[in-house]
């Protein structure tokens, strides 16, 4: 029962079922009694992000990194408030004392990426990303917002490859992703593809259908149209 009462085990309750307005008010009342109690400060600051009190949210991080200085886990919120809030400026300051302790921390990585991103340095945010990819190569953020980056910077063959990448990576992305690639290719005056993107065909995929189109002397559209036909007919 004692173990049930722990201060630590309500709060990670708390945060498990998501009722974040009991955190905050279970651990402010900690700090009514303690102001400089950790485990109470950290979490605060935590249940008050989740909140979208961010400003708030960075205040207690603020207070912890006061006691600790370098607190890896105020200085994570801490930057996501500040992504939060759009203050990239002050996301980049606090993405770069986190890397300088630990060069392979993953949300500063990230967090100096979309930082970098919002303020329109694409080249310097794509090293980001490329650094936290090579960690975790399925890193379904790092992947749309590089690809974004390179949009930007009119590396659309690379954008491409790397949104396919992306679906790869978590399929529930292909709507949202279909439309951008198809939306590039129309771009690049290539209707066929910008087509085929559109029904969420990856371009890995897209040369042996116009190939066929072409052998079969009909448009990508009829292609398109006769082999759903055919995957339809044997899956029933």
């Amino acid at each position: 029962m004692a173990g049930l009462l722990d201060p630590q085990n309500v709060i990670q309750s708390l945060f498990d079922k998501g009722q974040y307005d009991e955190m905050y008010e279970y651990c402010k009342g900690i700090l009514a009694k303690s102001p400089d109690d950790m485990t109470a400060l950290q979490n605060i600051s935590l249940a008050l992000f989740h909140l979208r009190r961010h400003e708030d949210a960075i205040t207690y991080c603020d207070k912890v990194l006061y006691l600790r200085e370098a607190d890896e886990h105020a200085l994570s919120i801490k930057l996501l408030a500040q992504e939060a809030l759009y203050r990239f400026e002050d996301a980049i300051t606090t993405s770069q004392y986190i890397l300088d302790a630990n060069p392979k921390d993953e949300t500063a990585l990230v967090g100096m990426g979309i930082a970098l991103t919002h303020m329109g340095r694409f080249e310097e945010s794509i090293q980001y990303y490329d650094k936290m990819l090579a960690l975790s190569p399925s890193d379904i953020t790092s992947l749309l917002n590089k690809a974004l980056a390179l949009t930007h910077l009119k590396r659309y063959e690379e954008a491409i490859e790397t949104y396919d990448r992306a679906t790869r990576a978590d399929p529930s992305t292909k709507k949202d992703v279909s439309t951008v690639t198809s939306q590039i290719f129309a771009r690049l005056g290539r209707d066929d593809e910008a087509f085929l993107a559109a029904q969420g065909i990856q371009s890995s995929d897209m040369k042996k259908i116009i190939s066929d189109a072409k052998n079969n002397r009909c448009t990508v559209f009829h292609q398109f149209c006769n082999n759903e036909y055919s995957t339809t007919l044997k899956d029933q």
